[in-house]
């Protein structure tokens, strides 16, 4: 063990090197995250039951029922918080209402700015003489008005939703389990409402999907470079086998010694989770709440900005310099973040770094199960719906077909393995879940570098054979990422890899073939193939041509979509249809200025033959945008 006198110079110690752990609570871990310690979660702690353990809670805003107001109409109000500085009961709510209250930063404390917003609070541990509009509803008398105990009645959760209850204030901010543990009757809680981040009500039970904010467990952090995660991990695993719950007189692990609370951990932890080591602290953090905390950081203009503007993420440096223009065309309504692959553009979105981008089916099954939601979705031409507008139109999927040369004669659906394949990445849909899928289910086998002899599938481990075919970029660096720098990725690029003859079958889409033969396509590599050159195999081993699509394909296919985290949903659909009406197929500044749905090299941030983005009716879950049977047959190749 090493003292330090604060977390803050805990951290300091383990970010020079003189210590290797510590516990923090969210807030904490938010700052050790931070440029220069840079220290990552590897364990959270577990609170609840053993049958339903939690390494969280939700922040919510209580109000009684038929009480007439939103949670963007609280100025004027009377407010409950459970104490200055606290997670659910200030910096939350607080942090979200920031761009409603005039603050600025320089010239006043934050607490001068809440006392203006609402007409009257009760915030125990805020100094009552400098604000005393903040201790106005505290029930204490002398001086423990507004005092940072339970001398002061309404202190802590339960005081604060007894502020609500006792009528001293319209609303409460908690979390979700308070109002269970003091009404345990529904009856009693039928009486209360949650208020939404959009602006509507919940009952209290629907917390879930009617919260301020999901706030995480206490965590263990440790350097994210040279950390001894694993020792780290070793120790607390064995430290809860020997001395966790109900497991030791001699020593507790989760217990401090009377008139003492939290030393170490909480008293309340179970035990310990181990973090996967990709999530750094604003992913375990969660977007909700680091907004919250930035909110409280920066100034008007700068939360407004964020606030108003859309971040979109680029995959690699092609979609990133297509980006630029948008956001320079655009008046910075939509502004750049880049990543090197496509999960790590999610795990941008899911951090808040950025809001949205558009992905193929496979991509938005990972993002549906990290918690984004479809927003809105790559319409194309349609004979089915031509006489209705784009934007309202249904999706119809498209065909994911596998393609040869008619040249390579014999080469058929069933005598594919030993062949060499070109796909357009690992999980995507018509590049490897669909054909893979497929395969999978054949060979009751799932070792698909040993189907095929050899293969560019960008986004496998570049020493297996998967990714043997792949030829990186110009100098032959980057060989087999999953972005634009590999020559081989994407649609085009699957189907480049067959036609200069390196793979024999190309799992694309049908488009594919039609937008790279024929003149179609200015590509060197393109320019002079015929669509007469190739052939799809059909599924009961027979071949077609490729104008035969409709009757030799592998099956159909999700439409690409724009997803993003449900809070920024209604804002970056609103965003988007205005930006496709200036720079969409038919906008008023395309192609003269800049066109969303067309790329120097092929399908950059959108599809080219997209001709609009759709609609969703309805808010659809990842599940329900995708269809069952997909949802199925990716969960089977999972």
């Amino acid at each position: 063990c090493v003292r330090r006198t604060s977390a803050l110079e805990c951290i300091r110690a383990i970010a020079g090197k003189n210590a290797d752990a510590v516990t923090l609570d969210s807030g904490m871990v938010f700052e050790a995250g931070l440029d220069p310690y840079k220290l990552r979660p590897v364990a959270a702690e577990i609170y609840g039951t053993e049958k339903s353990p939690q390494t969280h809670y939700y922040a919510v805003a209580v109000v009684k029922k038929g009480s007439n107001f939103q949670l963007d109409q609280l100025q004027g109000q009377k407010s409950c918080h459970m104490g200055l500085g606290r997670s659910a009961g200030w910096n939350i709510p607080v942090g979200i209402l920031r761009p409603f209250l005039s603050w600025t930063e320089s010239a006043e404390p934050l607490q001068g700015a809440v006392a203006r917003f609402f007409s009257a609070s009760c915030v125990p541990c805020v100094d009552g003489k400098a604000y005393p509009n903040l201790c106005q509803l505290c029930k204490g008398v002398g001086e423990n008005k507004c005092a940072c105990s339970s001398q002061e009645p309404y202190f802590g959760y339960s005081g604060a939703f007894k502020c609500l209850q006792d009528g001293a204030g319209d609303v409460a901010f908690v979390k979700e389990t308070t109002v269970f543990e003091n009404l345990p009757e529904k009856a009693d809680r039928d009486q209360y409402e949650l208020l939404c981040l959009n602006n509507t009500r919940a009952p209290v039970d629907a917390f879930k999907e009617c919260h301020l904010a999901q706030v995480p467990s206490h965590a263990v952090v440790a350097r994210s470079v040279d950390g001894k995660e694993n020792l780290i991990w070793e120790l607390l695993r064995k430290a809860q086998e020997k001395f966790g719950k109900n497991k030791s007189q001699r020593f507790q692990l989760f217990g401090s010694p009377e008139g003492r609370r939290d030393l170490l951990f909480k008293d309340s932890a179970l035990g310990f989770v181990r973090i996967p080591s990709k999530v750094d602290s604003a992913l375990y953090l969660g977007s909700r709440y680091l907004t919250a905390l930035k909110n409280l950081r920066e100034t008007a203009e700068e939360v407004k900005a964020r606030c108003t503007r859309v971040v979109w993420c680029a995959v690699g440096p092609e979609e990133q310099s297509k980006c630029q223009q948008w956001s320079e065309q655009s008046g910075q309504n939509v502004t750049c973040a880049t990543a090197s692959t496509t999960d790590d553009c999610i795990a941008l979105v899911l951090k808040g770094e950025a809001d949205a981008l558009s992905l193929d089916g496979g991509y938005i099954y990972t993002a549906g199960k990290c918690g984004l939601v479809p927003v809105m979705a790559e319409n194309r031409k349609s004979s089915k719906y031509s006489s209705l507008d784009c934007v309202l139109r249904p999706t119809e999927g498209y065909l994911a077909v596998a393609v040869v040369k008619k040249a390579n004669e014999g080469l058929t659906w069933n005598s594919l393995k030993g062949k060499k394949s070109c796909h357009t990445a690992v999980d995507r849909t018509a590049g490897w879940n669909i054909p893979m899928g497929l395969i999978a289910n054949q060979t009751g086998s799932c070792a698909f570098d040993e189907f095929f002899s050899q293969s560019c599938a960008p986004g496998a481990d570049p020493k297996s054979s998967l990714c043997a075919l792949c030829a990186g970029d110009d100098q032959g660096l980057d060989k087999c990422v999953p972005n634009s720098k590999e020559k081989y990725y994407g649609y085009t690029g699957a189907f480049r890899c067959l036609a200069e003859d390196v793979g024999d079958v190309a799992f694309v889409k049908n488009d594919t073939v039609w937008e790279n033969t024929n003149g179609e396509s200015s590509a060197d590599w393109a320019k002079n193939l015929n669509r007469e050159d190739f052939r799809l195999l059909c599924l009961d081993g027979t071949t077609k041509p490729v104008t035969e699509a409709q009757s030799c394909y592998l099956a159909v296919a999700p439409n690409h979509a724009v997803v993003s985290r449900s809070d920024r949903a209604a804002h970056v659909e609103q965003v988007l249809l205005h930006q496709q009406a200036l720079f969409g197929k038919n906008g008023k500044n395309c192609p003269d200025q800049f066109c969303l749905f067309k790329s120097e090299t092929k399908n950059l941030l959108f599809n080219d033959n997209t001709e609009c983005l759709a609609k969703l009716g309805g808010r659809p879950t990842y599940e329900k945008y995708l269809g069952t049977e997909y949802v199925t047959a990716i969960a089977n190749l999972k």
